[in-house]
């Protein structure tokens, strides 16, 4: 057992707090400790401080395209640089998933993994050989799967419906990219969504491309409201940062992913921020913090365990150096995700492990 005592921590994914110290038993944080009490109670327990340093959620990335890892060594360096920008769960997804799952998972780091089945290849032996594949794994608790269909609209309506019913029945995540039917007429895509919402598709399912989807697809979106997941390259145009980022952004819950990007962007979007938040632009911290923590439980094991730092979560979280982005910090100053960077992480947290990113 030993205590972490950083100067801020992002209690609860709520609100940034100060003199509270998280109380760590191999994996969990069994407490949240307040400062002023520790050397009555807890003297005799070893206690690691970061003096000048903010302790967030470890963060996950949700779509990662694992399609240019030809082996073991470049799976691993792949997951290895998302870790070290505090990446600590990751969902790959591949045309090969069977080889992408004979590679040994990095340490300290959550593998969850997206089936991809194509309609222009997939047949009745290929749902078969899915689901041999989820029973295979079913007696090991860290495997979650879920399913990626690509060309959505050109499946045979007995084979969706059939993925429709395992998928619910398994409560599989169905992935569907909606830029594949943005093309339909807005009777079209009633006449799907109907279909959809009949085999009960929209119930188990997550939608790509939403920004840049018509206004018929984007009502039914918000109507079911399904988790959207937003490409890190989509926050390119201006307006969809303000769309996706602002106080009134979207209802629906979202997750941001990097799918085809080898460079994890995340800290390109916090510069953004930094940006916008000179000018007095104001950017909702929780709802961002969320699209890389809560809000992606759903894709991996432990659910929200690690996802948020409270009592009995799992003790997998990041910290940044503060000081080292600002000089002339007030005590009465808290710092914002404005303020993060990849060059401030100074150790990630996993499982009750800490790695050093800098020492």
């Amino acid at each position: 057992m030993f205590i972490v005592s950083p100067k801020w921590v992002y209690l609860s994914n709520k609100k940034i707090e100060t003199s509270k110290s998280l109380l760590i038993d191999r994996s969990i944080i069994v407490d949240i400790l307040v400062d002023n009490k520790i050397d009555k109670r807890y003297q005799k327990i070893p206690r690691i401080h970061y003096q000048n340093h903010l302790l967030v959620p470890t963060f996950s990335e949700s779509y990662v395209d694992m399609n240019d890892c030809d082996s073991q060594l470049k799976y691993s360096r792949k997951i290895n640089n998302l870790f070290l920008n505090g990446v600590t769960r990751v969902q790959v997804v591949a045309n090969n998933y069977k080889k992408i799952l004979k590679y040994d998972p990095p340490p300290n780091i959550n593998i969850s993994n997206k089936i991809t089945l194509d309609s222009s290849k997939c047949t009745y032996d290929d749902i078969k050989d899915m689901l041999k594949t989820i029973d295979f794994y079913k007696s090991d608790s860290s495997r979650v799967f879920s399913i990626n269909l690509v060309n959505i609209v050109n499946f045979e309506k007995d084979l969706i419906m059939k993925i429709s019913s395992i998928c619910n029945e398994l409560n599989v995540l169905i992935d569907i990219h909606l830029s594949e039917i943005n093309y339909l007429s807005d009777n079209e895509i009633d006449m799907l969504f109907n279909f959809w919402e009949e085999i009960n598709l929209l119930n188990n399912c997550v939608v790509h491309d939403f920004l840049i989807s018509k206004k018929t697809i984007q009502n039914y979106i918000y109507k079911y409201k399904i988790l959207i997941l937003v490409k890190y390259s989509e926050l390119l145009n201006l307006e969809n940062v303000k769309l996706i980022l602002s106080p009134k952004a979207i209802s629906n819950k979202y997750v941001l992913i990097s799918d085809l990007e080898n460079r994890y962007k995340l800290y390109d979007l916090f510069k953004i921020i930094n940006l916008f938040s000179r000018n007095q632009i104001n950017f909702d911290d929780k709802k961002i913090l969320n699209s890389v923590t809560s809000n992606t439980s759903v894709f991996f094991s432990e659910n929200s365990l690690s996802s948020i730092i409270e009592k009995d979560s799992l003790a997998s979280f990041n910290i940044f150096d503060i000081n080292s982005k600002r000089l002339l910090w007030k005590d009465k100053d808290y710092p914002t995700l404005a303020d993060l960077d990849n060059e401030s992480l100074t150790a990630v947290w996993s499982f009750g492990e800490c790695v050093n990113i800098k020492t």
